[in-house]
């Protein structure tokens, strides 16, 4: 469990490091805390949106539940983004997608802690997140 005064939220999504300083970046913003959990897999995004397998299903989920329990997450941030090696798909496909796995990961969730989608994008000033 995490000690008095440790705050966190929760990100689910692809491994790709380029993405992780802004998503972690945006979620210590959005929610006021300081650490990220990260729930990553190659392509995670397209796997939870088109029929996933039980045995993924479970793992997310257990995954997101210890967060939320022992570490008493602020919220969830789950993110797709351009050129994404293990889904390889147009962006407004992709969003689609993350928008699908964000209420896939709802229903993980007790409660009203907010699960909210987003897309990384390669922008004029490198990665950064997009609300969508």
């Amino acid at each position: 469990m995490s000690d008095l005064g440790e705050t966190f939220f929760t990100s689910v999504g692809c491994m790709d490091g380029r993405v992780q300083a802004p998503i972690e970046e945006y979620g210590q913003k959005r929610y006021g805390v300081k650490y990220p959990d990260t729930i990553t897999e190659a392509g995670l995004v397209g796997l939870l949106a088109n029929n996933p397998s039980t045995e993924l299903l479970e793992s997310i989920k257990n995954k997101i539940l210890i967060s939320v329990e022992k570490h008493h997450s602020k919220g969830i941030i789950v993110h797709g983004h351009q050129s994404c090696a293990g889904n390889p798909i147009d962006d407004e496909t992709h969003k689609a997608q993350t928008e699908e796995a964000a209420r896939v990961v709802r229903t993980f969730v007790p409660g009203d802690l907010e699960v909210k989608p987003v897309f990384v994008i390669n922008g004029q000033n490198g990665w950064e997140v997009t609300e969508i």
